[in-house]
């Protein structure tokens, strides 16, 4: 049986078609992992900045409110201090052992528990915490942005 011209320009044109099927579906299946991967981890960042936006945040509040306030109530003193140390913990829990800023925070987190009572001295490691902090969430979401637009960091240039 001889294969016409034809014929052989057909098996061709299908071989040809198959495996640029083929190429397609493995490109686009590593570009959905490679999509679904970022936004997940995108997401994720942006939940943990806005839950330690609101740790510190309560912390700050919490712990100015015990420098500047005398309670007399031992119940209620005692809760505001479970949860001033709460949420030191969670705060130092969801910081980088490594990152500069992180360790900023933490020592002054820390400073704070130590000076609980003095005002004048929570108020001004408090400005400091809220500045270390700012710094921090805007690195964290320039970070977002880019892995938004650019994917994966650690696979960057």
């Amino acid at each position: 049986m001889q294969l016409e011209p034809k014929d052989i320009v057909v098996t061709i044109g299908i071989a040809v078609t198959l495996l640029l099927g083929l190429w397609n579906l493995w490109v686009n299946h590593k570009a959905n992992r490679r999509t679904t991967f970022v936004n997940t981890v995108t997401s994720q960042r942006i939940k943990w900045v806005e839950q330690l936006r609101q740790d510190i945040g309560s912390y700050s509040g919490l712990a100015y409110h015990w420098s500047c306030t005398s309670i007399e109530d031992e119940a209620e003193k005692r809760k505001l201090i479970v949860e001033l140390d709460r949420l030191r913990y969670v705060i130092r829990l969801r910081l980088n052992p490594e990152g500069t800023q992180d360790k900023t925070i933490e020592r002054l987190v820390e400073s704070i528990s130590r000076l609980s009572e003095n005002q004048d001295a929570v108020a001004k490691i408090l400005d400091e915490l809220t500045v270390a902090s700012q710094a921090l969430l805007k690195e964290e979401w320039e970070k977002v942005k880019a892995e938004s637009e650019y994917g994966p960091l650690s696979t960057r240039a």
